[in-house]
């Protein structure tokens, strides 16, 4: 039986680290902290850091979105993507539009140089997710993703829902 944690973190003495080793939240972080690290080191001779691989995955999912949809897809601020795109424009791997219907919205979209680079940057980005699944089965990996979507929609969830 799991305990919960406020009565584990009750009966911590103060000197024992271990309890976060059960803590759900911190093993995510982690994991996601090391695997960016990792990632940015080898992103690096490529000239794209982790910022800029988001923003070439939500392109490359789904060309053409706007500012507060890239906001939204890579978890990140509306200064630093814009930030991001502003460079990316300059070096040619995203253009930005005028939305056909709608000229008030701006539509950021991949340039074939940026889909180039989001296929050479891929080798590399995926090839973490390998190394962190060794040893699992495609069994394990297809619940591991199920689990963590469950838990994405629980925490996307209002109160009350």
């Amino acid at each position: 039986m799991i305990v919960p944690k406020k009565i584990a973190i009750d009966n911590i003495s103060g000197n024992n680290e271990a309890f976060l080793d059960d803590f759900i939240p911190y093993v995510m972080y982690r994991i996601t902290n090391r695997m960016n690290m990792d990632l940015q080191d080898r992103l690096r001779p490529l000239k794209i850091n982790v910022s800029r691989w988001r923003v070439l995955c939500a392109l490359y999912a789904r060309d053409g979105r706007s500012m507060g949809e890239l906001c939204v897809f890579t978890m990140m601020e509306q200064s630093s993507v814009s930030r991001v795109v502003d460079s990316m424009e300059k070096e040619k791997l995203v253009l930005r539009k005028l939305r056909k219907k709608d000229n008030r919205y701006v539509l950021v979209h991949l340039t074939e140089k940026g889909r180039e680079t989001f296929h050479k940057a891929s080798i590399p980005a995926f090839s973490r997710e390998d190394v962190a699944l060794k040893g699992f089965s495609d069994s394990d990996r297809r619940q591991l993703l199920d689990l963590l979507n469950r838990m994405l929609e629980n925490i996307q969830k209002r109160p009350g829902q």
